[in-house]
């Protein structure tokens, strides 16, 4: 079974081995997201719906970062992009810690997730150079193994060291690491040049551009909703989880660990399994059907803690399915002069979801309660699986 599993990674190369490990080391750092909307409802004292307009300002930065990373990936190179954003992270999340109020915070955040959202284009371009075309998929999945389990890692630390000690060394720990993490890069990561080819027209250009490919557009919105929905793990499900089963912050950091482990152990084999011969869009139908379970569930019962636990388990589950075949979809239809533009605009549909998710979920829970919140998530994922069909 070990020796199975372990073959799963067989093939890929060293480049795509130490960009992963970076993420690894980067994201085991990440203890301000999952609990910056209970430390601004809890610590700071803002009202839901406040929480909410700071975590689209989180969003807002993230779209824009991403748009501006796809430009900047494809005029420049994306090497320095990648380096250059992990430093101005890195400053921006201990600056974070100095905010005080509402304006200041959705200010910070807005600036800090810009330059970090610069990373994600850039380092997707970076994998699609430093992987076989055949080994992608694949690829994608050793990435989101590091990143996972850089998650596990750090929401489990950072739970405890919110409950024990407080929330402030989580902004020194986040922005150290991607301080460390652009050392790395710039010491074992390779700067591979760019095949040159014939200079194409602009007319050529503009016509390979993602905004011209239809198919592609509405992919692009149904990825966006499909977001929008998972997305609520981690603004309105963690306030969820300790308002109505009483978890504290250490035990809900060992919920999002648990997610995280869950798809370090199954996703590569999963993936190895079903890359070569399932259709990528169906793979993403399935995860977004459990996406929308998840929640639902959660109306069955909301004293037993239990359901914490299965509503995280199918979210994991559905995450391995969703996530890894969608970003392979988009990879192959990009060539090496737009690649960075189709990347960006498949980061944007996450940030536009980050911008709409906690504001909608964050008002509809506010006002209307949790369940509806559940409800409409479940409605939302029946028209994205539905919306997805024309796309296959």
């Amino acid at each position: 079974m070990i020796k199975s599993y372990l073959q799963t990674f067989h093939g890929l190369s060293k480049d795509v081995w130490m960009l992963s490990f970076v993420l690894l080391i980067n994201r085991a750092g990440n203890m301000v997201l999952p609990f910056l909307s209970v430390y601004l409802h809890d610590k700071i004292g803002l009202s839901l719906e406040q929480v909410g307009w700071i975590m689209g300002a989180y969003g807002l930065g993230a779209l824009v970062g991403s748009y501006t990373g796809g430009q900047l990936t494809d005029r420049f190179h994306y090497y320095p992009i990648m380096i250059f954003s992990l430093i101005t992270s890195g400053i921006g999340y201990i600056c974070l810690q100095f905010a005080s109020g509402f304006y200041s915070f959705a200010f910070i955040i807005f600036m800090t997730v810009f330059f970090s959202d610069l990373f994600r284009p850039a380092s997707m371009t970076a994998l699609g150079s430093y992987s076989k075309q055949e080994d992608y998929t694949r690829s994608v999945s050793l990435l989101r193994l590091a990143i996972n389990l850089g998650y596990a890692i750090g929401p489990a630390l950072g739970g405890v060291i919110a409950y024990r000690i407080g929330y402030l060394p989580l902004f020194w720990i986040d922005g150290l690491t991607c301080l460390g993490a652009a050392f790395l890069v710039r010491l074992y990561l390779q700067q591979k040049d760019i095949k040159k080819k014939e200079k194409k027209t602009k007319a050529a250009l503009k016509a390979e551009s993602p905004y011209r490919d239809k198919k592609y557009l509405i992919f692009i919105a149904m990825v966006t909703l499909m977001a929008l929905v998972f997305l609520q793990v981690l603004t309105t499900l963690p306030i969820y989880f300790k308002e109505k089963f009483g978890l504290n912050e250490d035990m809900i950091g060992l919920l999002l660990a648990m997610n995280a482990i869950i798809i370090v152990v199954l996703e590569m084999p999963i993936v190895h399994k079903l890359e070569a011969k399932s259709s990528k869009i169906k793979m993403v139908q399935l995860g977004t059907i459990l996406f929308g379970l998840a929640y639902v569930i959660l109306l069955v019962d909301a004293s037993w803690v239990g359901m914490a636990v299965i509503s995280m388990i199918l979210l994991s589950i559905g995450e391995i399915f969703a996530m890894p075949f969608s970003n392979a979809y988009c990879m192959d239809k990009t060539t090496d002069e737009n690649r960075g533009k189709y990347m960006a605009l498949y980061s944007m549909a996450y940030s536009l979801a980050f911008i709409v998710s906690p504001i909608l979920g964050m008002q509809i829970a506010s006002n209307f309660g949790f369940s509806m919140l559940w409800i409409v998530s479940g409605v939302i994922t029946v028209i994205t699986v539905i919306g997805l069909r024309f796309v296959k």
